[in-house]
């Protein structure tokens, strides 16, 4: 413990520690604590979630347990506006998601661009993940500032499983973003046939344009897409 000494210190060979440096020592840890307290008085207050930002995304689900057991925020936002929640869904942290969503967590919170934990997850295509959150009351259509919504995300990615489920949830399939482009459109600039099948199938409009007048077809020749050309000719 870190005190000062009462009465006249014992006489200390030439081997021993003087007492300045045992106190020096025992005092490091209560000056770090004290050191980093004052820091996070003056820290802007993303800055103060800092830890257990660090802990979601290293996966350390024991430490997150402690933090948010000390009192760290479950709602946290980042500079960035990201939740815990969210930077787990993104680093596929499922234990932590499940642990955050029983302490409370909010699935539909925005980062600053607009997106939400299921845009998150739709891209890293955990099925098991997304299922959970539209069970926790994720809106499968919520749209970012640029108007995309986690079904698009999905289809630009590859992610079939979890198009599959948003569609299944109602996302919308011929929903469009800013530049008018719908999760066909996507998928088919991406190269993904079995996304651009799936979608069809799911009642894609193959004649819609977006604000620069393309239709899917136009960017699978564009692209090279060939197999993809052939799908959509035959639609």
């Amino acid at each position: 413990m870190c005190k000062p000494a009462i009465g006249k210190p014992a006489k200390l060979n030439a081997h021993e520690p003087s007492l300045a440096l045992r106190e020096s020592v025992e005092c490091a840890p209560m000056r770090k604590l004290v050191i980093l307290l004052l820091a996070l008085l003056v820290a802007p207050a993303w800055a103060q979630h800092a830890p257990l930002f660090e802990a979601v995304a290293a996966g350390r689900l024991e430490q997150v347990v402690q933090l948010i057991g000390a009192g760290a925020a479950v709602n946290a936002r980042n500079n960035d506006g990201e939740t815990p929640l969210y930077a787990a869904a993104e680093a596929g942290h499922g234990a932590i998601v499940s642990f955050l969503l029983g302490k409370g967590a909010d699935v539909n919170i925005p980062t600053k661009n607009g997106e939400t934990v299921l845009h998150a997850a739709a891209l890293t295509g955990d099925a098991a993940l997304i299922t959970l959150l539209l069970d926790r009351g994720a809106e499968p259509d919520r749209a970012n500032r640029d108007g995309e919504r986690p079904l698009f995300w999905a289809a630009l990615a590859g992610m079939g499983r979890a198009a599959q489920l948003l569609l299944e949830r109602g996302a919308d399939v011929n929903a469009v973003d800013a530049q008018g482009n719908s999760a066909l459109h996507g998928a088919v600039d991406a190269g993904h046939e079995t996304i651009a099948w799936l979608l069809l199938d799911q009642g894609a409009k193959r004649a819609l344009r977006n604000s620069a007048g393309d239709t899917a077809l136009d960017i699978a020749r564009r692209r090279d897409h060939g197999e993809i050309v052939k799908l959509l000719q035959s639609r």
